[in-house]
């Protein structure tokens, strides 16, 4: 994660590329360890109202994160990581760009994550590995952290519907308010 901002189709094919690659890992570890994962994309109103309410509450907790780091030494690293390495990323795209990454990256990573790792090795562990994940290196330790927690609070999402949809739709939503508050303050 450089500070500097990524060309737009650069950042659209990473995304394409990385979230296919996990669509794929999903597919192929269902398959070998034998984990049905049709059962888990059972929708009604009450799961995307879940996952909507859910996306939202994590988005929210993300903004007031970055706001409390200009006023708690321990989250100010969090905020640094946010507005001065990530929002530059994002800061070229488009609202359609944005939706876009939300939407491939919350279906994508929710189907390996929650549908595939979680049901073979359990919900701490596969929220240990997405915060993993999302921490490119020991800079990025409070990033990961965070990740960690949400990758919990998004594994229970399945325990608690039992489908996938609510974590995806959740995390779709939450990437969505998020990146479209980080792409806007990079741009003011």
């Amino acid at each position: 994660m450089e500070s500097k901002s990524v060309d737009r189709v650069t950042l659209l094919n990473i995304t394409i590329f990385v979230e296919a690659f996990l669509l794929l890992a999903a597919t192929i570890w269902a398959q070998v360890a034998e984990i049905s994962l049709r059962p888990l994309f059972y929708q009604n109103w009450k799961i995307v109202a879940i996952g909507a309410a859910a996306g939202v509450l994590v988005a929210l907790l993300s903004l007031l994160l970055m706001w409390l780091g200009k006023h708690l030494s321990f989250l100010a690293e969090l905020r640094q990581i946010s507005l001065d390495q990530i929002a530059p990323i994002f800061a070229d795209l488009s609202f359609v760009d944005v939706v876009f990454i939300s939407a491939v990256s919350g279906f994508c990573e929710e189907v390996f994550f929650r549908g595939a790792v979680q049901a073979q090795i359990g919900l701490l562990p596969a929220a240990c590995v997405f915060g993993l994940f999302h921490c490119p290196s020991l800079k990025h330790a409070s990033y990961g952290l965070w990740a960690l927690v949400a990758g919990a609070f998004l594994g229970l999402l399945v325990q608690i519907t039992g489908s996938l949809w609510a974590p995806i739709i959740a995390h779709s939503l939450s990437n969505a308010i998020s990146l479209l508050y980080l792409s806007h303050r990079a741009k003011s």
